[in-house]
């Protein structure tokens, strides 16, 4: 069970990476085209998800600057925010994922503590 949860965050922060870049690629494109609104927001979802490092990396690939300074700021302390949850969360072994053996265990010493039921 855990290594089928570790295989889907890795999968989903690749997911969220490659979406992160091409979001900025097609920004970029668009931008040379016509301008058009900043859409920051989708760039805030995205980096906030685990996206930040492709976000900023497509960002000096492409050339490509936003419009918010505090966007610019602020993208380079998610990507330290994203390693340092990715850090712990596999150095913790996914600590809040319940394995079912640990959850019988919980409700037997829920029940049993608690005197729910007479012995």
């Amino acid at each position: 069970m855990l290594i089928f949860v570790k295989i889907v965050f890795i999968v989903f922060l690749l997911a969220i990476n490659t979406y992160g870049f091409l979001l900025v690629k097609r920004h970029s494109e668009d931008e040379t085209d016509s301008p058009c609104k900043s859409g920051a927001g989708k760039f805030l979802i995205c980096a906030l998800l685990g996206g930040a490092l492709a976000i900023y990396v497509a960002m000096f690939i492409y050339k490509f600057r936003l419009d918010s300074l505090v966007m610019m700021v602020f993208v380079p302390v998610l990507i330290a925010v994203n390693v340092f949850f990715a850090f712990i969360l596999f150095r913790a072994n996914f600590g809040f994922v319940v394995k079912p053996s640990n959850s019988i265990y919980a409700l037997k010493n829920l029940v049993f503590d608690f005197k729910l039921i007479n012995n």
